[in-house]
């Protein structure tokens, strides 16, 4: 094997690897999105999401790793569209923007 083929194969092992991660890191984000959004009690638009940026960061132990950023969109009540977004360094969940729990509200004995 001359290194003009070696080259061109390791080339294709590390888009394959890429594309693999990519597609791994994509559906981690649409189980995070679900269910941040199952237990806001609103609606997950389109199920799906978006990769909207990939970016090398450092972890934190220092070591460089791809960040990749998903949106996706939610309602509260099927009228209105609002943006959420998964981060995630490799495959660990370090943020998430979107759907928030509904407040609990307290009301006294004899309530409203």
């Amino acid at each position: 094997m001359d290194l003009l083929s070696f080259a061109f194969l390791l080339t294709v092992v590390a888009l394959a690897w890429n594309w693999w991660a990519d597609r791994r890191a994509a559906d981690a984000a649409t189980r995070v999105a679900q269910r941040a959004c199952e237990q806001a009690g609103v609606i997950w638009l389109d199920q799906n999401v978006q990769r909207v940026r990939k970016r090398l960061a450092r972890n934190d132990e220092g070591r460089l790793g791809w960040q990749r950023d998903f949106d996706f969109e939610f309602s509260a009540s099927g009228q209105e569209r609002q943006l959420g977004r998964v981060s995630l360094l490799g495959e660990r969940v370090v943020g998430l923007i979107g759907p928030d729990r509904p407040p609990l509200v307290y009301v006294g004995p004899g309530g409203a």
